[in-house]
């Protein structure tokens, strides 16, 4: 199984690779910028050759990006459109250089406007990325919490985006569990739920987090894996899925407060039958 973890780039971006090595893990996510800015940093060829030897000789496995979360394609704001497709569209010809998988991002916000006044310029937006996207990567759609005027909560949204999408070889979905939680979805339903909306082969990363949340809060919250409302039991039955079996799963759990570390890791592998 590929189980890992958010990792820092803090230092240089082939740093990442020695973080998630110490840790244990053997796949991993990043962004490759600030996640608080639309602004690229450009990574030098000398750091992609460093870290692409490091990550041979660590053997480690999938590497995902995660888009800034400042993207939002339902904006009506031309610049900050127009931004965020042009940040998606560095991250996946980034991912492309490093033998990555794609990036994570989350669609964005509707701000009240509702999903059907959006949906046409969400869609365009997406195949303007995958038009621009290495062949091989992926451009994944993540599940979000519900919080007000957020895309992408209910699965129904995001099968009626995927639809629309004209390459489709070129999407992909990361469930996170917290947020499924927070916007309606046990864990010993959401797989066979999704299945039936959106289908499995979809399906091609997991973000394990635990709920610092009740049930259909509506809030986005992560916990260490089994000190939350979701808890051990359902997390461990949901890990050991045999539908999840060739699945990577990705911790953004909070750790002592600065992401997940060897620990986090450990619990993790811990909870494999």
């Amino acid at each position: 199984m590929y189980l890992g973890a958010y990792t820092s780039i803090a230092g240089g971006f082939d740093k990442c690779i020695d973080r998630i090595s110490q840790m244990g893990g053997n796949t991993l996510m990043t962004f490759a910028s600030s996640p608080r800015s639309l602004k690229t940093t450009i990574i030098s060829p000398k750091i992609i050759e460093l870290y692409l030897q490091k990550k041979t000789k660590s053997k480690i496995g999938p590497h995902f990006f995660h888009g800034v979360y400042l993207i939002n394609l339902a904006s009506e704001k031309k610049s900050l459109l127009k931004v965020s497709v042009d940040s998606l569209v560095y991250y996946q010809q980034l991912a492309g250089e490093i033998g990555g998988q794609g990036t994570i991002f989350h669609i964005g916000s509707h701000k009240g406007k509702g999903l059907p006044e959006v949906t046409d310029q969400i869609v365009r937006s997406i195949n303007e990325v995958l038009d621009n996207t290495p062949k091989g990567l992926r451009l994944f759609l993540e599940n979000a919490a519900g919080s007000a005027g957020t895309i992408g909560a209910s699965f129904e949204e995001l099968a009626g985006i995927i639809a629309r999408i004209g390459d489709k070889s070129k999407i992909g979905v990361c469930l996170d569990t917290q947020h499924a939680w927070a916007s309606g979805y046990t864990l010993d339903t959401v797989l066979t739920k999704f299945d039936q909306t959106i289908g499995l082969k979809y399906l091609k990363v997991i973000h394990l987090n635990d709920s610092k949340t009740d049930f259909e809060s509506h809030v986005d919250r992560h916990e260490n894996l089994g000190k939350g409302k979701i808890g051990k039991d359902a997390l461990q039955a949901f890990i050991n899925d045999k539908r999840l079996a060739n699945i990577p799963f990705i911790l953004e759990v909070p750790g002592h407060g600065e992401g997940p570390t060897k620990a986090d890791i450990d619990a993790l592998k811990k909870m494999v039958l």
